[in-house]
């Protein structure tokens, strides 16, 4: 197992695309958590809203972190489907016929680079709208914060790569994705405490590791589904 680790992980940063992923996150993260809590720095000084009025920082944090958690979901799926796509899949299957140990590598590299990249996204996050909102950026606890978000970054890696190994199509893994992390959030709260969406954001935000519990609910049976189509159809 280690080997096939070591492999994956190997082939990954072999290529240019995850660099750019990595890089196109923490941007888009750090920019637009600034931009967030620059616009309410800016109502207050138009006087849309009180002199006196605070912002917690996780606020537009967390708003800027979806952005660059589906930019680190798709470094996740070209694990999976920049293979299929070429054909690789079929070398990477026959230098390693236990398929369930291929699919277990690729989760455990997306899921390790998914929480590390989350984690420095969170923090140049947490500093740019910490900086942008001064004065103004009520108390919180950045540490327990941006270690949150890293660990939904890791977990919604995971999750892309059952859902990719599924799919084997990069639009449609994408498009999936971006539907339940994101889209799910439109529906009714009765229903969303139960959807990979509300259940990231709602744990992101420090509401109790249930949902948590929610996110990993969703991963593992699609791992699971994953893991019996993989041993069950050519690659």
């Amino acid at each position: 197992m280690r080997r096939a680790f070591a492999a994956e992980w190997g082939k990954l940063w072999s290529l240019r695309s995850p660099w750019f992923c990595v890089a196109a996150a923490l941007l888009l993260t750090a920019g637009t958590a600034f931009t967030l809590a620059n616009d309410f720095v800016y109502d207050i000084s138009l006087g849309r809203v009180p002199e006196s009025e605070t912002l917690p920082v996780l606020d537009p944090l967390i708003q800027a972190a979806q952005l660059g958690r589906l930019t680190l979901v798709a470094l996740a799926m070209l694990l999976v489907t920049s293979e299929y796509g070429t054909g690789v899949i079929r070398s990477t299957f026959l230098a390693r016929p236990q398929r369930g140990e291929v699919l277990l590598a690729k989760t455990a590299v997306a899921a390790l680079v998914g929480f590390g990249a989350g984690l420095t996204c969170a923090i140049a996050g947490w500093a740019c709208a910490a900086l942008a909102l001064g004065s103004h950026a009520a108390p919180g606890d950045p540490v327990a914060s941006c270690l949150r978000l890293a660990v939904v970054a890791a977990v919604a890696c995971a999750f892309a790569t059952g859902v990719a190994f599924l799919l084997r199509s990069g639009v449609g893994t994408l498009t999936t994705m971006v539907v339940l992390l994101l889209g799910l959030q439109l529906v009714d709260e009765r229903t969303g405490v139960y959807l990979p969406a509300w259940a990231a954001e709602d744990f992101a935000a420090g509401d109790g590791v249930r949902h948590l519990l929610v996110l990993l609910a969703w991963t593992t049976v699609t791992w699971l589904g994953a893991r019996l189509l993989l041993v069950r159809r050519d690659a």
